[in-house]
């Protein structure tokens, strides 16, 4: 394979740093090309005694797009890699810009990571000294070794480009002048050709600020970004820029399971999402029944996976078989309902380029007339190039990072059955064994000690879990309800109102606990205080784009439904009417309001005769 270096040469200074970097990392083969820029006497002189560059002359200042084809013309290699002389290159640059080129083959072109640089490729560095980019550059060919990033946008300092991508889009566009635009102009050529861009997060090079090319005019600069933005606006009907950052594609998407005994559900989940997916990888770790049949109606790629407890291995194991752009999870008692799955078609034919990972909603559990009444937000759709992995033995999550687009695509969970001693026996099998749970797994052991009414455990693992300093503040909340309801259970109300209290120390209140106090009082017979908690609840706005469990009813219906029967215990009969018509717009059907309407008819209040916010009811 030959590599063509071209390096466009315009201080000398920065050039003899640049040629010495070059030589010292640079593995062969490869040719060296510099294009002196004006031609220059002190580069011209310098480039005599350079016997390993090829050396070229402007007679007048040509610039990035005239410089980078005048070397072009002469190159002889595969590859072409255009650089400024202001760049410091590391070891091993060219063999992870290559190898990154490899493994992209649908790449047009590939950029490195640097400091001081606009864009994706800017890394929040210092780097000064040769020392620090060593260290740098080192660090990071380690941790990112292979590793890349699909981009819309590189940058002309440093870039490696096939030879006959190059040809295919004509080069870079000579309108652009001396510099800016040059390089948005060639990506947006490249994309709208159906090439790719990548960045080599395994490479980084050290950017060093040039001096001004007219140190006599220090206004230059600006005025040539903005006539060559104009140029590009009026070339192309739009600022390329920021088309750039904002452009969609259609992406393919891996659907990645993990599944065991789930014959009564995986023909369901399949066929709501098997026409909408690339590939679909099922991963089985130990059906005993027709799990693996019904699989393979629908793929050839369904593997074996050994169960060790823990459903993270697992779903990382489904993620590393995967092969296409973007990976979907979903368990086999979820299904995408037809208009979710409208949805997603939408989102997968037009999908902005930088999204790392797409949220969507989970809807847990509804009620009788289909409205939802439990769901939280998951990661659920990722980048697969990011390499995201899942971490926890049981209650599992994705870290992710980076652009994380909102959705408001649901993921429906009808569960058939269930192991419900399952993730406690896991639990309470590495307890036994010493093992020192993570702050979340103490919230996550907790919760399962709760749910199999063991109240006096499931509260030593919540006070445990509310003692650590890197728990997530949606969990600590949730936790205070939690402990709520088993010191209710164990009949110790104060303990119970107090635990809902503390709640609020670590955020706004919730609807959810508010309703707890509002009940616990009701207890009591306490009225007018479970008014004030039911108020509070009803007059609270939803949180949106958050990760934590909603319980919509509390957020909706319920605090009305509540304040309904405060308001007549006390013997305010049309506010007890007035709320209860207002539980009626979110559940005009539900048996408990259509009884209270009848009641209240029955004593003679009139639906609409309390005015409740400025509204008549």
């Amino acid at each position: 394979m030959q590599v063509s270096i071209i390096i466009l040469a315009q201080h000398l200074r920065l050039l003899k740093s640049c040629l010495a970097s070059i030589e010292l990392f640079t593995e062969a083969p490869y040719e060296l090309i510099v294009i002196n820029d004006g031609g220059g006497e002190e580069i011209s002189s310098y480039l005599t005694l350079h016997k390993k560059a090829r050396s070229f002359s402007s007679k007048e200042r040509i610039g990035v797009s005239g410089g980078y084809n005048l070397g072009a013309s002469f190159a002889a290699g595969e590859y072409l890699v255009f650089m400024r002389d202001h760049m410091i290159v590391s070891e091993e640059w060219l063999s992870s810009l290559t190898g990154c080129a490899r493994q992209h083959p649908q790449a047009a072109m590939i950029g490195p990571v640097s400091n001081d640089v606009s864009g994706p490729q800017r890394l929040p560095v210092i780097c000064t000294e040769m020392e620090q980019l060593d260290h740098i550059a080192r660090s990071f060919a380690l941790s990112k070794a292979g590793q890349a990033k699909t981009t819309t946008r590189l940058l002309s300092h440093l870039l490696l480009m096939r030879r006959d991508a190059f040809g295919q889009l004509g080069g870079f566009d000579e309108q652009f002048g001396l510099e800016c635009y040059e390089d948005d102009d060639l990506c947006y050529r490249a994309l709208q050709a159906g090439y790719s861009l990548q960045i080599a997060l395994d490479c980084f090079v050290r950017y060093i600020q040039p001096p001004p090319l007219f140190p006599e005019s220090p206004g230059w600069y600006n005025a040539q970004l903005i006539a060559n933005k104009e140029k590009a606006r009026r070339k192309w009907g739009l600022d390329i820029t920021s088309a750039l950052y904002e452009m969609k594609r259609s992406v393919t998407v891996s659907l990645c399971m993990i599944v065991k005994n789930e014959e009564a559900t995986l023909e369901r989940c399949l066929d709501s999402v098997s026409g909408l997916v690339d590939e679909i990888i099922i991963v089985d770790t130990g059906s005993t029944d027709r799990t693996r049949e019904i699989a393979l109606r629908y793929t050839d790629k369904v593997a074996d996976f050994t169960w060790v407890n823990d459903f993270a291995k697992a779903r990382n194991y489904a993620f590393s078989l995967a092969t296409q752009d973007y990976l979907l999870w979903m368990d086999a008692d979820d299904i995408l309902l037809p208009a979710d799955a409208e949805k997603f078609s939408t989102l997968k034919s037009a999908l902005e380029w930088d999204t790392d990972a797409v949220s969507m909603n989970y809807n847990l559990a509804f009620d009788e007339h289909g409205n939802v009444t439990s769901s939280l937000t998951r990661n659920r759709l990722v980048k697969r190039e990011n390499g995201f992995r899942w971490i926890g033995i049981v209650h599992e999550y994705l870290e992710v990072s980076g652009k994380v687009r909102s959705s408001d695509i649901s993921i429906t969970h009808g569960r058939v059955h269930g192991n419900s001693d399952r993730n406690l026996n896991i639990y309470e099998s590495r307890h036994a064994a010493g093992e020192i749970f993570s702050t979340r797994d103490l919230f996550y052991f907790a919760n399962e000690l709760r749910e199999h009414k063991q109240w006096d455990k499931a509260i030593s693992f919540y006070e445990m879990f509310l003692q650590q300093v890197d728990s997530w503040i949606e969990d600590r909340i949730n936790a205070c309800g939690s402990l709520s309801d088993c010191y209710r259970e164990l009949g110790n109300e104060q303990q119970a109102k107090a635990k809902a209290l503390q709640s609020f120390s670590y955020d706004l209140p919730r609807a959810e606990n508010c309703c707890r106090l509002g009940s616990l009082y009701m207890l009591e017979n306490d009225f007018s205080k479970a008014i004030f908690w039911y108020k509070m609840a009803s007059e609270l706005t939803k949180p949106l784009d958050n990760y934590a469990i909603l319980q919509h009813a509390c957020w909706s219906w319920l605090p009305h439904l509540q304040l309904c029967v405060c308001y007549d215990r006390i013997g305010q009969y049309e506010r007890a009417s007035a709320h209860n018509e207002m539980a009626a717009e979110h559940i005009p059907f539900d048996s408990k309001v259509l009884a209270n309407r009848a009641y209240f008819t029955g004593l003679g209040v009139a639906k609409q005769t309390y005015t409740l916010g400025g509204t008549t009811r």
